[in-house]
Parts: structure tokens; C-alpha cells; sequence
């Protein structure tokens, strides 16, 4: 068998034994006391001999030890000693060790009479009933058969050829849907057996139900099982399969689970049934023996399968990580002989407290041979709390896809071989302290217990668990908030779209972008703190004072820093309320900017020409947001005074009318490029407005594009923009030619007008500017 197959087999091997009877015992009782009143202490015990008082002795001693009384750390030697009593000298038997053993000839007998109380008393009777339940079994079986024919077609539908490429989650349900037709031939099929049981002239007695339910109960759990298996592994469908594994080994782990499993299952019921029929002790426990002994040789002959495939595992791994050394090499080779070891420990252990009669009320046994799952799934999940704790601290910064320093590489290379480092060494610790940690609690089950050391165990256990629910809330929020963000990212070729030059060129973003890195920082905060807290109360610190100091901090610091908690309030109010997001244009009190980043504290705004300008929250007032709604641009077009105005507004319409066709510009338009009539006439000048309606952010690139299509539109019409010039005046009874002199003097003077109208111009754009929209070129 594989590794997969090793690993799997354990991990489903586990769920059994936490839901098989916990509190089972395989031995008898000893003799209880509790039934005799205070009163009648002293004549019970005048009426017993002396043999009589040490065992009555030994008895309470052995049952208050496997209770739990030794909590104080002194018990487990004197139940030990007093477990070994009870097999050297058993008074209410008069039989010793070697006595126990030659008991083993009576156990046919024992069985026999344990048949002879189901039914009338007889062999017969026995075999008559075992008749009765194999037909009432055939029966079910039958209606089951009749139900199949009619759920045959559904399942046609799961056949490998009918099923498309499914990912992880849709393949367990897909394995789901495909058993749902066998888990309604198992609920007919046991629903059919208990009726037919109700018929049967003996159904009222007690053996009988015994029987009945130690053959139908592990029968269920066997169905149930392979259902499970086959969800899981879908030995026969490899589209529907949840585990990575070929054919081959997923048919290997289907079926040693459901042997395995069912096996311990049933041996539990039988051992539980015999219990009942009043078994002898001696032809019990040679039963529990014999069943318990069978189920380690199975786990003992799957580990010598798998020690192959699990060396070669161990030394792959320690190449990845490169940790390969001589002591890897050898546990590599001989990892197996030590775990054997242990399990025949155990068996030795539990055989030894089976002919003592000791009585545990924690199923030690059943408990002690989850050690090796349970390591396989705690190692796998601390190593992955050990890596994502590492990688969350963000120790090597990734390298740009674009560099070409060897140096910086070089730096880099070194600082991902420490982290590797840290790593690997925070990992072997995890791992010891896991298996150090399972060790205790072994112990602790068989009554060994040390000192401090079980609330050590408890304590990483529950660090451990904390961690990695942490870990897993943390991974979940933010995987979803990463895409959440990056669905809001524009693409590549947008961001390229020369459309803000004079908005800072900056990407308007959406409102997740702007709110989820701050929710992203307040969740890990948040998991940080709880995590912290948890984890120091878990090994007994006691928070109560830390939660007083905190809270009386916070109140200092809300005394103290009153303008940090008012940015931070005007921060949040401004999210609250969706007043600007990432790449959105705003103004507000005297600084503008498109906003780059937002933090509890500040915004950054990036102007326009360039500069970045970190602004308080509560000291941006008023918003002024100029990417919210449509942005009416207009601009004006001066002519000489006599040009046709009607045919110019012609043109300027069939300009707007093809901008708005064309598909670079027509998606940004809200309302097209049209002529609202003459502004304005002065002096030889005729001023035309031009206006548009556009989507923020793109109207600078339209008023680029309106101005160039309508200049050329106007050429081939003949129409060219007015020149400013100055119109001098002669009178008429000019005679003389003018001189140069005077033409100095006359092209002075219209310098001087020229210049003065530029001013005024000027002042006057100046003036719409302090009091307009205050955005960069309008």
C-alpha cells in the first residue's frame, strides 16, 4: 500500500472509536457496597471471616483506583499492586493464573449454555431462532431488491461516462446525489428487518434482542460505512473522487477501512451481547482477548505494509525541506518498529487488566489506539498553523517580475532559506511537543498521571486547536476580501487608458476596494487579540486583569489623543456614508487631490501636478466629489463677427452625433457635443459655446477629441477661427502717406490693446476659477 493509503486509513479509522460506547468496560464489575446503610457496617462485618474482609478490601481499593481516586498522582502504583493481587489470589474463585488458563477447555461449555438462553431453553431452540432471523433477513433483502429495480435509472446517471469535470465541493456532492439511492435501500432494508422481527413468536425476549441487535447494528454501520467510503474514495468513479489517489490504491483504502472499521464495530456488539447473557467471567475475557488481539495483529501487519511507502515519504519530505541527514535516514528505516512496540504494549496492558479484573470507566484500550491518527492529523494541522503563522508575518518581500539586480536575488534567496529555516525548526517543535503531549495522555488514561503534565497537554492542545481555528477564520476573510478586491481592480489595458492625465491619473475604484483592506485590518487585529487571550488563559494566566488594563488604557487614550479619535470617527463616518472611494477626484477645505489610499487616520490625495498631500479625516470638511454623477464641460470657440452662426452649429451637431456612433468615446458620453449658441460678441470677435455631457474622469479626452474634429470639420467648410487683431481708423481726408513713424507709433498702440484684452481675459478666467467647480483644466 501507498502512503495515501496508510495516512487515509488511519484518518478514517479514527471517527469509530469516538462514537463506539466510551464508557464500555470489557471486564465485570467487582462486588459494590454502596447498598448497606451506615447502621449496618459493624454486623456485616462480624459475620465475615478475615479472607472475606481482605478481598471485600482489595475490591473497593481496585474500583475507587479505576474511578479516578489516584488523581493525586500516588494511586497508580497501588492499583497496579492491587490489580496483579487479584490474579495471584482470588478468593471468590479459589482459582489462580494457572487456573485462569486452564479455564480455557470450559469456554465451549460456557457458550453452549449462553445458547441455551435464547429461545426455549434449548440447542434447538437456538438454531430455531438463528432460522427464524436469517428468513426475516432474506425477507428485507428481497423488498430491498424490488426498491432497487425501481431506483435503477437514477443511478445510470452516475456512471463514469455521464459525469462532467467537477471540482472538490461539487464532487462530494455529486458523491452525495450518487448515495442517496443506497442509504434509501439501507433505511427499507432495516425499517423491513425490525417489522419482520415483531412477527416472530419470541420477539419479547431479552436474548433474543440481544441477538437480533448484535447481528443488525453492525450490518447497518457496515452499509453505512461503505456509503461513506465511497463518497470519499469512489473506488470505481475517479471523476467523483475526494482524495488524491489512483485507482488502485483508492480501492486498497476503500476496502481495509470498511474491514477494519466494521470489524471493531462487531466485535464491540458481541462483546457487549455475551456481557449480557451472563457469560462467565473467565469465557469473557478470554472472548475480549481473543476479538482485541485479532484487531492489533490487523494494525500491526498494516503498518509492516506500509512501512515502505512511508520511509520513502519521510525521506521525500526531508529532501523538499532539505533536512535530510543521518538520524532522519535511520528513523526513516525503523519508524515502524517503535510504533509496533507500542501497540503491543498496550495489548499487554490491556490483557494484564482483563485476567485482573480491573475496571476502567475511560475504555483506555479503545482510546489508547487513536495515538497514531490522532498524531498523523494534529502533526498535519500544526505544520499548517507553524507555515501560515510564518508566511502571515511577511518575513521576504516578493521580488518584482521585473528585476534584474543580481544583489537584490541574491538577498532575497538568503532571506527565503531563513524563513525556511524558522520553519522547519518551529515545525519539529510543534511535532514533539504533539507527540510528548499524546504520550501524557496515554498515560493519564491508564492511570499514570504526572505531575502538571496534563494541564501542560491540555493547554497545546487547546493552543493548538485555537490557532488553528484562528488561522482558518483569518484564511476564509481574507481570501474573500482579496477577491472581492481584485474583481474591483481594473484591468491592465484601463488603467493604460489615457483618460485623467489631469485627475493625477488616478483609477477610480469600487467601494469594496476602499472598505475591505480597513475591514481586512480590524478582522486580524481582532483574531489577534482573541487568539492572544485565549492562548494565555489556556496555560492559566489570568486575563481579567489584562481586559481591566486594556480598557483603562483606552480610556486614557481617548483623554489623551481626542484629535486622533476625532480623525478616526470622521474616517469612519466618511465610509459610513460612501462619500469618496480609492481613485475618486475630490476637493475638500483648501487641498484636492484623487484619493490614493485611506487609513483610519488619514487620505491620501495625490494632486493632480504630482504631490501626494496626507490629509487628517477631520480636517477635510465639506466634500466637494467630482466623480460622482456627469461632468458638463464647456468651452468656447471664437469666429470673426460675421461668419454663418447657423451653419457652425450645424457642424458642431455632426460632430457630437459621430462622437457619440463612435465606439472609443460613445460608451462615456451622457449627453453629446452640441452648440449652445453665441456668448458673447467683442470687437471683431464672435464667441460660440460648445458643451458636452460626460462620465467623470473621461471628459478631458472628449474636449481633446471634440476640439480636434470640430477644427477640421469647420476647414472643409471653409470656416477658420477668428485672429485677434486691432482696427485703426483714418480719417477719410487722410492725404498724406503715413510714415514709418507713425506706423511705429500705430502698431504700438494695437500692441497695447491686444495685450490688454489677453489680461482682461486672463483676470476673468482667474475669477471663474476662485469661485467655480475648482477642478484642473476647467
Amino acid at each position: 500500500m501507498s502512503l495515501q493509503k496508510r495516512i487515509l486509513f488511519f484518518l478514517l479509522f479514527l471517527p469509530l472509536f469516538l462514537v463506539v460506547l466510551p464508557n464500555f468496560s470489557f471486564a465485570e464489575a467487582t462486588p459494590s457496597t454502596e447498598n448497606i446503610a451506615p447502621e449496618q457496617v459493624d454486623s456485616v462485618l462480624a459475620k465475615l471471616s478475615d479472607e472475606q474482609v481482605r478481598e471485600l478490601l482489595i475490591t473497593e481499593l481496585s474500583k475507587n483506583m479505576a474511578n479516578g481516586s489516584a488523581s493525586q498522582g500516588k494511586g497508580s502504583l497501588v492499583k497496579q499492586a492491587v490489580a496483579w493481587l487479584h490474579v495471584l489470589e482470588d478468593k471468590k474463585t479459589g482459582k489462580h493464573t494457572a487456573g485462569f488458563f486452564a479455564s480455557i477447555g470450559q469456554l465451549p461449555a460456557d457458550l453452549i449454555s449462553t445458547m441455551r438462553t435464547v429461545g426455549d431453553g434449548s440447542i434447538g431452540g437456538f438454531l430455531l431462532v438463528i432460522v427464524l432471523l436469517c428468513l426475516i433477513f432474506s425477507l428485507a433483502s428481497l423488498l430491498e431488491f424490488f426498491v432497487r429495480r425501481l431506483t435503477a435509472d437514477f443511478r445510470k446517471q452516475f456512471q463514469e461516462k455521464a459525469i462532467p469535470d467537477l471540482d472538490g465541493p461539487m464532487r462530494f456532492v455529486a458523491g452525495l446525489m450518487r448515495s442517496i439511492p443506497a442509504l434509501i435501500h439501507i433505511l427499507v432494508f432495516s425499517t423491513a428487518t425490525v417489522l419482520f422481527y415483531f412477527l416472530l413468536p419470541f420477539k419479547d425476549q431479552a436474548p433474543a434482542q440481544y441477538l437480533f441487535l448484535t447481528i443488525l447494528i453492525p450490518l447497518i454501520f457496515f452499509r453505512s460505512l461503505t456509503q461513506v467510503s465511497r463518497i470519499i474514495c469512489a473506488p470505481e468513479l475517479p471523476r467523483l473522487r475526494i482524495i488524491p489517489a489512483d485507482d488502485t490504491t483508492a480501492k486498497a483504502i476503500h476496502r481495509g477501512v470498511v474491514f477494519i472499521c466494521s470489524y471493531t464495530f462487531a466485535a464491540v456488539f458481541v462483546i457487549a451481547m455475551f456481557k449480557e447473557l451472563q457469560l462467565g467471567r473467565n469465557s469473557l475475557t478470554l472472548i475480549v482477548i481473543a476479538l482485541t488481539s485479532i484487531l492489533i495483529a490487523l494494525i500491526l501487519s498494516g503498518i509492516m505494509r506500509s512501512r515502505t511507502a512511508i520511509k520513502d515519504r519521510i525521506l521525500r519530505q526531508s529532501e523538499i525541506h532539505q533536512t535530510r541527514n543521518w538520524i532522519v535516514e535511520q528513523f526513516a528505516q525503523f519508524w515502524h518498529m517503535p510504533t509496533m512496540l507500542y501497540f503491543i504494549i498496550i495489548w499487554l496492558i490491556m490483557v494484564s487488566d482483563q485476567l485482573a479484573g480491573v475496571h476502567r470507566q475511560n475504555a483506555a484500550f479503545l482510546m489508547s489506539l487513536l495515538v497514531l491518527p490522532l498524531f498523523v492529523i494534529f502533526d498535519a494541522v500544526g505544520q499548517w498553523v507553524v507555515r501560515a503563522s510564518i508566511n502571515s508575518l511577511r518575513l521576504t518581500t516578493p521580488l518584482p517580475e521585473d528585476n534584474a539586480d543580481e544583489e537584490l536575488e541574491k538577498g532575497h534567496a538568503e532571506s527565503l532559506e531563513r524563513e525556511r529555516k524558522i520553519i522547519v525548526t518551529s515545525g519539529r517543535l510543534v511535532r514533539l511537543s504533539i507527540l510528548a503531549s499524546l504520550l501524557v495522555w496515554v498515560l493519564s488514561l491508564w492511570g499514570y498521571d504526572i505531575p502538571y503534565a496534563t494541564e501542560i497537554t491540555g493547554a497545546i492542545f487547546e493552543s493548538l486547536v485555537t490557532m488553528a481555528l484562528g488561522l482558518t477564520a483569518w484564511r476564509f476573510a481574507s481570501s474573500y476580501i482579496e477577491r472581492k478586491i481584485l474583481e474591483d481592480t481594473p484591468q491592465k489595458e484601463e488603467e493604460k487608458k489615457d483618460n485623467d492625465d489631469e485627475f493625477g491619473s488616478a483609477v477610480q475604484m469600487g467601494r469594496s476596494y476602499t472598505l475591505l483592506p480597513m475591514i481586512r485590518k480590524f478582522i486580524a487585529t481582532t483574531l489577534l487579540v482573541m487568539v492572544t487571550l485565549i492562548i494565555l488563559s489556556s496555560f492559566g494566566v489570568d486575563i481579567g486583569p489584562l481586559l481591566a488594563g486594556a480598557g483603562v488604557i483606552g480610556l486614557a487614550i481617548g483623554f489623551g489623543a481626542q484629535k486622533m479619535v476625532s480623525d478616526v470617527f470622521s474616517g469612519f463616518f466618511y465610509l459610513l456614508d460612501d462619500a469618496f472611494r480609492v481613485g475618486e477626484y475630490i476637493k475638500g477645505g483648501s487641498v484636492s487631490g484623487a484619493v490614493e489610499a485611506i487609513t483610519l487616520r488619514n487620505v491620501m490625495l495625490r494632486h493632480h501636478r504630482g504631490m501626494l498631500q496626507i490629509v487628517p479625516h477631520s480636517e477635510l470638511g465639506s466634500i466637494t466629489n467630482f466623480m460622482r454623477g456627469g461632468i458638463v464641460v464647456k468651452f468656447n470657440l471664437e469666429f470673426p463677427y460675421d461668419s454663418d452662426v447657423d451653419k457652425i452649429r450645424k457642424v458642431i451637431k455632426k460632430v457630437g452625433q459621430a462622437m457619440l456612433k463612435d465606439e472609443e468615446f460613445g460608451e462615456d458620453f451622457i449627453r453629446p457635443v452640441k452648440s449652445a449658441g453665441v456668448r458673447e460678441i467683442t470687437g471683431s470677435v464672435m464667441v460660440i459655446r460648445v458643451k458636452f455631457t460626460a462620465h467623470p474622469g473621461t471628459q478631458f479626452v472628449i474636449r481633446r477629441e471634440a476640439y480636434k474634429r470640430i477644427t477640421e470639420s469647420l476647414a472643409t467648410q471653409g470656416i477658420h477661427y477668428a485672429h485677434r487683431k486691432v482696427i485703426v481708423e483714418l480719417p477719410e481726408d487722410q492725404s498724406k502717406p503715413l510714415t514709418d513713424e507713425m506706423k511705429r507709433i500705430l502698431e504700438a498702440g494695437a500692441a497695447a490693446e491686444l495685450a490688454q484684452q489677453e489680461e482682461d481675459k486672463k483676470q476673468q478666467g482667474d475669477g471663474q476659477k476662485s469661485g467655480g467647480t475648482g477642478m484642473p483644466g476647467m
